[in-house]
């Protein structure tokens, strides 16, 4: 009995891990000081986002999957940074589902009281620009459309901590 407990504990660990999602090692095609490479997503309404449209601007970059465990736990710091900032005129929030259907991630949306918007990337091109594996993933890229920060898996900052890190990069644009 003990034995089928923790084989059950050890499948829905794994599951539910955000961790690695692939059984290679996680490569990481762009880091902090590179640029974005060129890449266009759609909104659930078909509207495209260029890569090109966020220069001027700074930008959240974030790639999650709804059933991610860790992209849950982040994604409410992510949503109360875009209630923060949405009026900043020089602030765009890019959430990135991965693999998903604007359907699903409508739902999850709607169940969690989101109000950020999101893009998606059904066939997962965009997210391979980025890196092989590993969710979520926040990149905060300045003006320049250089990656100034990032986060894989876990941000180890506070809404409040990332929303500071946001207005600094912004007001070191001015």
């Amino acid at each position: 009995m003990k034995t089928i407990f923790v084989t059950l504990l050890a499948f829905t660990l794994l599951l539910l891990s955000c961790i690695k999602d692939e059984k290679e090692d996680v490569i990481n095609y762009i880091e902090e000081n590179d640029k974005l490479p060129e890449f266009t997503v759609k909104s659930a309404t078909g509207e495209e986002l260029h890569s090109e449209d966020l220069s001027g601007n700074t930008t959240l970059l974030v790639f999650f999957v709804t059933t991610c465990g860790d992209c849950k736990r982040e994604l409410p710091k992510i949503d109360s940074v875009w209630n923060e900032l949405k009026d900043q005129p020089t602030f765009r929030l890019v959430t990135i589902s991965r693999g998903e259907t604007a359907e699903v991630v409508n739902a999850f949306w709607k169940e969690q009281n989101f109000t950020m918007p999101f893009y998606l990337d059904p066939d997962k091109k965009v997210f391979s620009l980025f890196a092989n594996s590993t969710i979520p993933r926040v990149y905060l890229v300045n003006r320049e459309n250089i990656v100034t920060w990032m986060a894989v898996e876990q941000m180890d900052l506070s809404a409040k901590q990332l929303i500071g890190k946001i207005e600094q990069t912004i007001n070191s644009q001015n």
